[in-house]
């Protein structure tokens, strides 16, 4: 799963200005007071002090005329978007499956076309250009520091920590004191601004930003295991906890070269599972012999690394899975990290391998230019939600493999809640109008910021709690391509003699948040009152992997990010078929797994089958092990999609679901 490498430079130095912490989530501050409050997360130069633990020090002014990039979030219009988003998510309410276009619902709940025209209007009298994103949960904006003054009415100032040499090559950029207001000709639009703390350089700096590590997230790239792997010699592979670290079963759909590359590799054994392997053995075929091999399926794939259309076509060709073309969207300049074009053919691969003809199939190729994590998060995704870049028409699943550790965000980011803020209002408009969000929760297990550190730590945006987070499973199949055995994935498990603790394994993320409390929907599932992830789990072993058609080459790939868009794209292909009978698209699937999982239905067994073995700890933690039922290691386990569709099928609902008042 990739990392951000876009260059964030002035988010990446305040890790030069301020020691590195280890941060637990502070209780939020309480409003202001005060009539039509803003809320920017932490600003001031005590405050600022007080949360990284250091004395900052006011230094040289940089030039009013430096620009950041902040996002304004819109004041609500009173009716509550997430009571909307639950109500047609939860199988027990006659609300249920009653989704409403974004376009409704962002002018319903979000922000009215006059709140816009206020906020685009004061910008452009600035000479700065606005535009909301399709939610209308936001608007984000380039803006020099003279605008942020007279958009906040405070006095900004530069510091450095006391801590550190003068003159320092980069320096905080905040207001003097803690604000809590606007312009009064916004007042009554915005409610919260991210990132009005920032880091500059002054002009005459001569830090070498080329040497940085620019890696603003912190979770891996999907591995990239080849037939010219080299691992240690010393290393055996072995059984353990319920798959098998080479192939399995019998890839029928082969073409011979994917075959031939990977009959004999380094480990010794065939590596690579099958797109037909796959659909056999979560139940896939079953929907495909009912005519739902994409028909009525509409899937987004947001990236930030381009991919070449020629390995698409090889995939396509060598495994029979010829179909809809790629609709593409590229969006700015993108990375050519070769770790992020294989992510991003990887994706598109596992897509097409679920749904070769989908109504439609969206790649987002976006730029991230955001100055702080959240905030390139909620960059990256906002344009899968625009259906005027779709035809009109929303996705009902988007996937999108990106993760970082809650840590890195708690110790980097002031205005870190006002951004998850924004972020969540924006995947909360999706879930209102059947849109669901597939997010994997990385691939360093229960240590979510390995290598870093070795915390006990999730993955944002996984651990939001409008999305679905995919967890990662082994499996070991039987001639016809059936699961006979799956537990967590764990790549430590599969190493003999034990390898020590530091070295890089990968293995499925968990565990509970520390930025997201408990949704309604998962209520009573986990130990502690917090947002647990995962949600489900599919396949993501490493070992023996996914086959991959790579820039020319045959290799075989797993990870939770490839986990995500198979998963993504077989709900995707749920909900074709249920609006092929007339009733409800599935839109946010999680709050439906979970019922099932609480309150047994006979009709409903088998849909969900539990994981009990192994666990998500590669690197030594102690935590945390599959048990009977939920768990943070697997979630609720993993979907048999045939059984879920018969379900679907036997179970029709209300064709005409009562109005919601909200």
């Amino acid at each position: 799963m990739p990392s951000l490498t876009h260059s964030l430079p002035r988010f990446i130095l305040v890790m030069l200005i301020v020691a590195m912490v280890t941060v637990v989530a502070s209780p939020r501050p309480e409003a202001a007071a005060i009539p039509l409050a803003v809320e920017y997360g932490v600003t001031g130069q005590e405050d600022l002090s007080t949360w990284v633990q250091t004395e900052l020090v006011p230094t040289t002014m940089v030039s009013s005329s430096t620009e950041t990039m902040i996002f304004l979030g819109f004041r609500p219009t009173g009716a509550d978007l997430e009571a909307r988003a639950e109500a047609v998510s939860d199988p027990a309410s006659p609300f249920y499956g009653n989704h409403l276009p974004v376009a409704v619902n962002a002018e319903r709940y979000n922000a009215t076309d006059e709140q816009v025209q206020t906020v685009v209007d004061w910008f452009a009298t600035r000479d700065v250009t606005v535009a909301p994103d399709a939610t209308r949960s936001f608007v984000q904006a380039t803006v020099s520091i003279a605008v942020l003054e007279e958009l906040t009415g405070a006095v900004f100032g530069a510091f450095v920590s006391a801590d550190l040499p003068t003159p320092s090559p980069a320096v905080v950029v905040s207001p003097v004191t803690a604000i809590s207001t606007i312009t009064p000709e916004m007042a009554s639009s915005i409610d919260r601004v991210a990132g009005v703390t920032f880091i500059a350089y002054p002009e005459d700096s001569d830090l070498d930003v080329s040497s940085l590590d620019r890696r603003s997230l912190s979770a891996s790239p999907a591995s990239d295991l080849t037939t010219t792997s080299n691992p240690t010699t010393a290393w055996s592979l072995i059984a353990a906890d319920g798959g098998t670290p080479w192939r399995t079963g019998t890839p029928i759909d082969a073409c011979p070269e994917a075959i031939e590359a990977l009959a004999v590799t380094d480990f010794g054994h065939p590596m690579g599972i099958s797109p037909a392997q796959l659909r056999t053995a979560y139940g896939v075929d079953h929907l495909w012999d009912q005519g739902f091999r994409g028909r009525g399926a509409r899937i987004a794939v947001v990236n930030y690394a381009p991919y070449l259309p020629s390995d698409l076509a090889t995939w396509r060709s060598c495994f029979g899975l010829e179909g809809t073309p790629i609709t593409d969207h590229v969006m700015g300049p993108l990375l050519s990290d070769p770790s992020q074009r294989l992510e991003t053919i990887l994706d598109l691969q596992a897509v097409v391998s679920i749904a070769p003809e989908a109504e439609r199939i969206d790649w987002f190729g976006v730029t991230s230019s955001a100055p702080t994590m959240v905030g390139s998060l909620t960059q990256l995704l906002a344009p899968a939600f625009d259906a005027s870049l779709t035809g009109g028409v929303a996705p009902d699943a988007i996937t999108a493999s990106f993760a970082v550790c809650e840590p890195e965000i708690l110790g980097r980011d002031p205005s870190w809640e006002v951004g998850v803020s924004l972020f969540n209002q924006m995947i909360a408009t999706g879930v209102a109008s059947g849109i669901g969000t597939f997010v994997p929760t990385g691939d360093h297990g229960s240590t979510g910021c390995f290598p870093t550190t070795d915390y006990v730590s999730v993955s944002f945006p996984a651990s939001s709690r409008w999305v679905t987070a995919v967890g990662g499973t082994n499996l070991t199949l039987d001639a016809q391509n059936n699961i006979v055995s799956s537990g967590v994935w764990n790549d430590a498990r599969f190493f003999s003699p034990p390898q020590p603790i530091d070295s890089p394994f990968d293995g499925g993320g968990g565990g509970f948040s520390l930025m997201e409390p408990m949704p309604n929907w998962q209520s009573g599932i986990g130990p502690v009152d917090a947002r647990t992830v995962p949600d489900v789990s599919h396949f993501a072993d490493g070992l023996p992997g996914s086959f991959l058609f790579f820039e020319g080459r045959w290799s075989f790939v797993g990870g939770t990010s490839l986990a995500s868009p198979l998963l993504a794209a077989s709900f995707a292909l749920q909900s074709a078929a249920l609006a092929e009978r007339g009733e409800p698209r599935l839109g946010f699937i999680a709050p439906l797994l979970y019922a099932m999982a609480s309150n047994p239905d006979p009709a409903a067994s088998g849909i969900l089958v539990d994981v009990v073995l192994g666990n998500n700890d590669p690197h030594g933690a102690g935590v945390y092990d599959a048990t009977p039922g939920y768990d943070m290691a697997s979630g609720l386990g993993w979907v048999r999609q045939d059984a879920l569709f018969d379900y679907l099928d036997r179970h029709s609902r209300d064709p005409v679901p009562p109005a919601f008042t909200g």
